[in-house]
């Protein structure tokens, strides 16, 4: 009798772990909604989407909008621009515009840090020894 108690316990387990589930529904990135003014600011400023045909240039931005929609960006200890999360958008999508289906699925949030820190990764532009992004200061 245990036996078939223990039995039907792994079934039903099995069971919900096997189930299938349930999709995200993903709006096609054709009608995906873009800002207007992405544009002239990624002209501006991003070569590789400057490259781009006007089609493809379409593509990427909806890509963005989409990785922007899923991932959340925090910024530590200075306030986030929509510049800032256009660049991260766009550093995002870059790497892996040419494949078609490319998402990161393991991806949930973005750190960014400001860019000077010292040996105890303490946030001070004042003390010596501090890091910044072009190396060492004394």
């Amino acid at each position: 009798m245990g036996y078939i108690i223990c039995i039907a316990i792994l079934l039903i387990i099995l069971f919900i772990s096997l189930k299938p589930k349930q999709k995200q529904k993903v709006i096609p990135l054709d009608k995906v909604l873009i800002p207007e003014h992405w544009h002239q600011i990624l002209v501006e400023h991003i070569l590789f989407y400057k490259k781009l045909t006007k089609n493809e240039q379409q593509l990427f931005k909806a890509k963005m909008v989409r990785f922007l929609e899923n991932t959340t960006i925090e910024a530590i200890h200075f306030e986030l621009e929509e510049l800032d999360t256009l660049f991260i958008g766009a550093s995002a999508i870059i790497p892996v515009f040419r494949f078609p289906n490319w998402n990161y699925c393991n991806l949930s949030t973005v750190l960014i840090y400001p860019d000077y820190f010292d040996e105890d990764l303490q946030f001070s532009n004042t003390k010596k020894g501090r890091y910044c992004r072009f190396g060492r200061h004394r």
